[in-house]
């Protein structure tokens, strides 16, 4: 079961988004209070066209993002304090993996490691022998745009 209450994600845009967007607004709303519940054994269809929230709400509900306000239950697990629990419980798989550009490699890296509950000394220690190999440590810092 899957219930939403008044979901609402807010990103903050940098100034090259602001110019690239022609806004003086910092902020985008991408999902304005959404609510539903989609019950056991129901097929649910989020519609609507292209920039209408879609896809971040499903990322909200995969615990992929965090709701700027509202909450998100799925099979009961809070999407924020229960994360874990959460991506125990369901199967989630996008069109396409949109990275966010401002993030770096290293931090890419410890974000996936955690999402798959590998503790800290084995991310650390596996990111050091892949960055070695692939010869990429002078990079792990940049943003990935």
């Amino acid at each position: 079961m899957i219930q939403i209450n008044n979901l609402v994600k807010v990103y903050k845009l940098s100034n090259k988004k602001m110019a690239e967007l022609k806004t003086k607004n910092p902020e985008k709303i991408a999902v304005k209070g959404i609510s539903l519940e989609a019950k056991p054994g129901e097929i649910y269809g989020l519609l609507g066209p292209n920039g209408a929230g879609k896809t971040t709400t499903l990322r909200c509900v995969a615990t992929l993002l965090k709701p700027t306000e509202g909450d998100i239950k799925v099979c009961g697990f809070d999407t924020v304090k229960e994360g874990g629990k959460v991506r125990d419980s369901i199967g989630f798989l996008t069109n396409e993996i949109k990275l966010d550009p401002n993030f770096s490699a290293d931090y890419m890296f410890t974000f996936f490691g955690k999402l798959h509950g590998m503790p800290e000394d084995k991310i650390e220690a596996r990111k050091a022998e892949l960055f070695d190999y692939f010869g990429i440590n002078a990079f792990k810092d940049k943003k990935i745009e």
